[in-house]
């Protein structure tokens, strides 16, 4: 078991924190609820957690890493909101429904920026400036999969 004070490399995403993959949960869950707290940090919160779960495919279902890179793509070149509570009923209803989502293998490198990154900024704007660069390292790390979320969207 990981010794909490500890630092050590995140086994996911390699972020190096106090507690290592632990401690990189708990980063994120401060995050969220830095997010749910207070507007203006939420006005980007589904960027976060599209970030995040793509930074740890590990964690989730075979079909997940799909669903959140066409949202991903849904919220970087459709202009969907990414703030805290959105997300479109026909977007939900599509997922449910269509068993041939594909399982997406990760990339080796998921993008250089991760949460700890992302943690202790001072102003909505600086949160959301390191949320948007963030995702950016995420999204140009799946590019073997851009024109296929793309083609599920159309």
């Amino acid at each position: 078991m990981e010794n909490p004070e500890s630092i050590a490399s995140c086994t996911r995403c390699g972020a190096v924190v106090p507690g290592g993959t632990q401690g990189c949960q708990r980063l994120f869950q401060e995050i969220l609820a830095l997010e749910y707290s207070e507007t203006a940090y939420g006005a980007i919160h589904l960027l976060s957690v599209d970030a995040y779960a793509l930074r740890h495919c590990e964690d989730h279902r075979p079909r997940s890493n799909a669903i959140y890179l066409i949202h991903l793509c849904m919220l970087l070149e459709h202009n969907a909101t990414p703030r805290l509570g959105w997300n479109p009923d026909w977007f939900a209803n599509q997922i449910e429904n269509d068993q041939e989502i594909l399982f997406l293998e990760p990339p080796e490198d998921c993008g250089e920026i991760t949460v700890a990154d992302v943690r202790g900024l001072s102003t909505p704007e600086e949160h959301a400036e390191r949320v948007h660069h963030w995702v950016g390292s995420v999204w140009a790390a799946w590019d073997e999969y851009h024109e296929w979320a793309r083609q599920w969207l159309r």
